[in-house]
């Protein structure tokens, strides 16, 4: 037991930083938001195929805060009903805080398990049918501007290319996020966006 609360100690300090936030007022969130998108840019994001996949999940409504208990659940479920950890814990978000109510977002978090495997509460096997996406390896500050910024470069990609949006945006957390020496906490987390040809 004490190794899933090790993991869950790591993993909560950066769930709600890692979340996709409204835009930042001010120029120097504008200037982020720019330089992001032109990174977005030079890196040559384009549309890729990848398997559907059956997730163990702990579903959510309300407030992204609650992000620590969401992963406590799922940890503490996965210890418990003896399911291997093999593979990064991710969140998915089904709707965004820029346009729905805090009370009514609905957003999940959870890991990769067999597709027969038998589930019990709080978390229920599920699985991701999206099999269209483009997704950007995040790799720097992911509690400031840079990583929302990340976001927007990637909206403004899909839109010129001729893509939307075609089902909630998933984020892989692939790594534990270690302070530098401002204070800002350092990670990796892959940002994964289901499109469809407009």
């Amino acid at each position: 037991m004490r190794r899933f609360s090790l993991i869950v100690a790591v993993f909560v300090t950066v769930m709600i930083s890692t979340l996709p936030l409204s835009a930042q007022e001010g120029a120097e969130a504008r200037k982020a938001v720019d330089k992001e998108a032109k990174k977005a840019e030079k890196t040559e994001l384009k549309v890729i195929e990848i398997e559907p996949f059956s997730y163990a999940a702990v579903e959510m409504t309300g407030s992204y805060e609650k992000h620590g208990d969401a992963f406590m659940k799922l940890y503490s479920a996965v210890g418990m009903q003896g399911l291997p950890m093999t593979e990064a814990p991710f969140g998915i978000y089904w709707n965004s805080p820029d346009d729905t109510a805090e009370e009514e977002l609905k957003w999940e978090i959870g890991m990769p398990v067999p597709g027969d495997k038998e589930l019990a509460a709080p978390i229920v096997l599920k699985k991701w049918e999206w099999t269209t996406v483009i997704q950007k390896d995040f790799d720097g500050v992911i509690d400031g501007d840079e990583i929302k910024a990340a976001y927007y470069g990637m909206y403004e990609w899909v839109e010129a290319n001729g893509y939307e949006i075609a089902g909630p945006m998933l984020e892989r957390f692939l790594n534990s996020p270690s302070a530098n020496d401002k204070g800002e906490m350092i990670g990796k987390v892959q940002i994964v966006f289901p499109v469809k040809k407009k």
